[in-house]
């Protein structure tokens, strides 16, 4: 998430609950602190520790692209040639970690695409993404670098890291985990078991991902994660 939503969500703290107006005739106010600001979303600045913990510091030759002799034509594909010769390597990302199969976070992300396409009205209902049968986490806000030796390497770090767990303890291991490289930056969707549901009475549930050059904790309160009456994850 850019420093300056940041500044924004300052602007959108007063916004109008969403429980006390009716989706669809959410402000756009309330549906940027929905997606940003929220109990379905946190946004977290981490460190960036560009260091194989295991074996040596990383080097601009590290990641794919910055060496222009050895990009060019090596169908790199997504994250070929970014960079002059010797970037700069991201050490902060500012993150959003969030529950986006909760159904108030569809409402807001199909409103919020009606709205910026310019889309009639109408067409919100078929906007909104139908839900997963499980439980999803995303982070996002990952800068790409981190992917340097591929997606699917970041998909096994999380894989191996993750969990949700309760103030009592129960814990939750990822089910699948899904990677995409989204131009500059990286989006993580954490797959969790739904079988034992989460309850309004485990209070809380923390989340917890480590992809080794960053790690990703982030705590969200049970009780005012309800919309329409429901418990919604």
């Amino acid at each position: 998430m850019p420093r300056l939503l940041f500044a924004l969500l300052v602007l959108t703290a007063s916004a109008a609950d969403w429980n006390s107006v009716r989706f669809p005739d959410w402000s756009p106010e309330t549906v940027l602190r929905l997606l940003t600001n929220s109990p379905w979303s946190k946004g977290s600045s981490v460190n960036i520790d560009w260091y194989k913990r295991e074996l040596r510091p990383l080097t601009y030759k590290d990641i794919p692209g910055a060496d222009h002799n050895v990009a060019k034509d090596s169908g790199l594909g997504p994250l070929g040639g970014i960079g002059a010769p010797k970037p700069k390597l991201p050490t902060k990302a500012d993150l959003l970690i969030r529950f986006p199969n909760a159904l108030v976070m569809r409402h807001a992300k199909a409103l919020y695409r009606q709205r910026d396409e310019k889309l009639p009205a109408d067409k919100i209902n078929s906007l909104i993404d139908p839900p997963a049968p499980d439980y999803v986490v995303e982070i996002f806000g990952v800068p790409s670098e981190v992917a340097h030796q591929g997606a699917g390497s970041v998909e096994s770090l999380v894989s191996r890291s993750a969990y949700l767990r309760t103030i009592a303890g129960r814990t939750y291991r990822p089910s699948k985990v899904e990677v995409s490289i989204q131009s500059t930056t990286l989006k993580i969707l954490v797959h969790f078991p739904n079988e034992e549901p989460l309850r309004v009475s485990d209070d809380a549930v923390e989340f917890f991902a480590d992809i080794q050059l960053l790690k990703c904790k982030e705590q969200f309160r049970l009780k005012p994660m309800l919309y329409l009456g429901r418990l919604e994850l």
